[in-house]
């Protein structure tokens, strides 16, 4: 014998926009310093492929803005071109130093937005 019981159906696939969090202030942060990378002509990094990377950044701990300059053709050594994230990032008002730890690596940089060198 049936029985009346309703079973709940599942809920309508949401069409469209996907759901996202918002961003937050490290999230934006860290788009803010891959904008100044860009806009000055340095390349994001991409598989296959070299250029700047942004990672970090959580628990008011430094971003780290790694340089990875192995196959393509370059106008700059990768020295050089860590030299030029100092550069751009520092004349937007970003905080920059070299990593520091037992892991540091010549290529990858401390970067703060937001707060201007003071030397």
């Amino acid at each position: 014998m049936p029985t009346t019981e309703t079973v709940a159906e599942p809920p309508a696939p949401v069409r469209g926009h996907r759901r996202r969090t918002p961003p937050t202030s490290r999230d934006r942060d860290a788009e803010m310093i891959r904008a100044v990378l860009r806009k000055s002509g340095h390349p994001e990094f991409s598989r296959p492929g070299d250029g700047f990377y942004v990672d970090g950044g959580y628990d008011g701990t430094p971003f780290l803005v790694s340089c990875a300059c192995r196959t393509r053709p370059r106008r700059l050594s990768p020295a050089a071109e860590v030299a030029s994230y100092i550069t751009t990032l520092t004349a937007a008002g970003m905080h920059v130093e070299p990593q520091t730890g037992p892991d540091a690596s010549p290529l990858v940089l401390q970067v703060r937005p937001g707060i201007p060198d003071l030397a």
